[in-house]
């Protein structure tokens, strides 16, 4: 029957699922069944119960999510019908009054063009009414001046976003995995059109035509049905035809037997000449019209099918195009709001940063981590890109900073503080001047931050070395103590 989900948790993966009755049913994990998307509140489905009517035994998303003010159905078609198939049944119905109406208001015998009822755009927006509909989805994730460069290639990214994703689910238990849910259910959608697109590699305009444009042209169905019904007709005028010529060849032996009355046996003889006299002149113009119609009818499907397959190549490739890019946009997203929520947690600050992690906590320092522990010498063609998709992506947005201090609480502090500014933050500590040497002559850095309270060494000398280094001569340098750590803004 059909139903909609009124709440779902995707952290104790139970939910709640009304009828058209108003009658509860919960909705658990085990019971959905729809690789398209996850359940989530507010979602239209279509579910089954067991023997006893009372738990849900399969459930999945309902293909009509929308109902246009202007649509063939409206969504109280949807709660008077149980399943989909009903309902496009129904729709189907919709379309085939539409046609009735359109035939009943048309004379064919002077029609001498067909007009498009729906243009060619919109017969294949409408076929993938499911795959446009999730590109509007991402409206507002993509914040406003972002760089191109920066946003992340979800195909590569994403066993590294939901680990960390997880990660972060697992050791704060102020997050859930429902923070994600509604952003995830978007990512679920982009990604199932997508793997469609890339498995449907056989899917061609001329074997869609039919179902996606022809029949929903209305006034062309107008006329395939008027060339059946003068078919029919011309059918019936023959019949009458050969009827007359049988009842003349009739008279015209009893006139030639004598009998009857010869005067009724001739007025009824040229009535009925006259008859067929008549049908004749009508299968003229029946057939004329027939082949008109034919001609009609063939030239439109033809002409059409030429438009049709221009359209649909570019809108279809638009549509994968566009398709790929809002995944990127929406993973990007995620990844925004899990760097933004995991620098701000105190769990990711006292387990994760403990560790000697010198990027944000965000799906690209999850695959740069794995990236380290691959053996370049051996990599394969899959390790390969995404080796080299990691480092050209921190080649292009990557800022580096170096903190130099004996004082891991200012370490850590002033770290998380400079990762908190930016996702692209990179943050490397140092408290032996050997290896501060080796560092500054090595790599250029944006800014380098000193201990101002420094135990071991003087903040001068270590300057004075970062300005004498290869790398680091116009580098700006920062003095800063614990105390100022706590009111510093980046």
């Amino acid at each position: 029957m059909h139903g909609k989900i009124l709440r779902y948790s995707n952290q104790t993966k139970n939910g709640v699922v009304v009828n058209a009755s108003k009658k509860i049913f919960e909705l658990r994990n085990t019971s959905w069944h729809d690789q398209r998307m996850m359940p989530s509140a507010g979602m239209l489905v279509e579910f089954r119960l067991d023997d006893n009517g009372y738990v849900i035994t399969d459930c999945k998303a309902s293909r009509y999510q929308s109902f246009p003010e202007n649509g063939l159905i409206r969504e109280i078609d949807f709660w008077r019908t149980n399943t989909d198939d009903e309902l496009k049944s129904k729709e189907a119905d919709a379309k085939a009054a539409i046609a009735k109406q359109i035939f009943a208001e048309t004379n064919y015998l002077k029609l001498n063009s067909i007009q498009l009822s729906t243009p060619i755009p919109e017969t294949i927006k409408d076929y993938f009414q499911e795959e446009f509909h999730a590109l509007t989805a991402i409206s507002g994730m993509e914040e406003e001046g972002q760089d191109p460069q920066t946003k992340i290639n979800y195909i590569i990214v994403k066993p590294y976003l939901s680990k960390a994703i997880d990660y972060l689910v697992f050791n704060d238990r102020h997050i859930t995995i429902d923070n994600f849910a509604d952003d995830m259910q978007v990512l679920k959608k982009l990604e199932y059109s997508y793997r469609q697109f890339q498995t449907n590699t056989n899917l061609t305009p001329d074997k869609i035509y039919q179902e996606c444009f022809l029949d929903v042209q209305y006034h062309y169905k107008g006329v395939i049905r008027a060339i059946e019904t003068f078919n029919e007709k011309k059918l019936s005028v023959q019949n009458k035809i050969r009827v007359g010529s049988m009842e003349l060849r009739s008279i015209q032996a009893k006139l030639d037997a004598k009998r009857g009355d010869p005067k009724a046996l001739e007025e009824r003889k040229v009535r009925t000449r006259a008859v067929i006299t008549k049908a004749e002149s009508d299968i003229k113009i029946i057939s004329a019209t027939i082949d008109r119609l034919k001609a009609l009818a063939e030239n439109f499907k033809k002409e059409n099918l030429t438009k049709f397959e221009g359209v649909f190549n570019k809108m279809y490739e638009i549509l994968i195009n566009k398709t790929k890019d809002a995944m990127d946009i929406c993973a990007t997203h995620i990844d925004n709001k899990l760097w933004k929520l995991g620098m701000s947690s105190l769990a990711i600050k006292n387990v994760f940063f403990k560790h000697n992690i010198n990027s944000p906590f965000c799906a690209m320092t999850f695959l740069g981590n794995h990236t380290k522990m691959l053996d370049k010498g051996k990599l394969r063609d899959n390790e390969y890109q995404v080796y080299q998709y990691y480092n050209k992506y921190m080649a292009k947005n990557a800022k580096n900073f170096l903190i130099f201090s004996d004082n891991p609480a200012f370490s850590l502090d002033l770290k998380i503080k400079i990762m908190s500014a930016s996702k692209f933050h990179n943050v490397v500590i140092y408290h032996k001047e050997i290896e501060y040497f080796s560092a500054v002559n090595r790599q250029t850095f944006e800014l380098i931050y000193i201990d101002s309270e420094l135990k071991l060494q003087k903040p001068a000398s270590i300057i004075k070395i970062g300005k004498e280094s290869k790398k680091n001569k116009q580098t700006n340098f920062a003095l800063l103590s614990l105390a100022q750590i706590k009111t510093f803004e980046f």
